[in-house]
């Protein structure tokens, strides 16, 4: 990738249909996934050199030998992920004083029920009670939440009508969150399309 010339040299010498610099042959060489630039294919070409089966009845453009030439060039992916997330031993204040200070009135807190039970929800429900911030908790969050008790948790959420959602907990309390909170927003979404396909 970065001797041009040699690149330019291998890429007027090589009989093949598709020449890909610095990418894994057979996955950059269908497009796409390692290289925005060329075209999605299944195959690697066609011409007298490629030999590959079409899906339209063969004509003088398939005997063609085109070749390409193509740099690494990925498409840029995103993750988006809640305002904040704390953790570690000590953080708990300074993540409850940023929902005070931004000026919520209304916190619904998402845990599971050992949390709850051991007293850790009113860590939370004591601190905002006092800056004036009224709290609801929802507790029924399992191990690999179920879809049942999402709805469930996006049913107290539209009767309480939070201004921010607090997940308390590990990965089930905040993925189970992030759900309801679309929900909750967005009723009119169908679980079912969130699906990757």
């Amino acid at each position: 990738d970065n001797q041009p010339e040699r690149v330019a040299y291998f890429g007027q010498m090589m009989k093949t249909a598709r020449i890909l610099i610095n990418t894994p042959a057979s996955q950059g060489g269908i497009g796409d996934l390692y290289n925005f630039k060329l075209a999605p294919s299944l195959t690697l070409g066609c011409g007298s050199w490629g030999g590959n089966s079409i899906s339209e009845n063969v004509g003088p453009k398939h005997l063609i030998n085109k070749k390409t030439v193509a740099k690494r060039a990925e498409n840029m992916l995103w993750h988006k992920l809640p305002k904040s997330i704390y953790f570690r031993r000590g953080s708990l204040p300074i993540a409850l004083d940023e929902v005070i200070t931004d000026g919520h009135k209304r916190a619904l807190i998402v845990t599971d029920r050992f949390l709850f039970n051991n007293g850790y929800a009113d860590q939370i429900t004591s601190v905002l009670k006092a800056a004036g911030v009224e709290t609801e908790v929802f507790f029924e969050v399992e191990a690999d939440p179920t879809l049942s008790v999402v709805r469930k948790g996006a049913e107290l959420a539209n009767s309480f009508k939070p201004d921010v959602i607090i997940a308390l907990g590990g990965g089930s309390p905040m993925d189970a969150a992030k759900i309801m909170w679309v929900m909750y927003e967005h009723p009119e979404t169908h679980f079912e399309e969130l699906a990757l396909r």
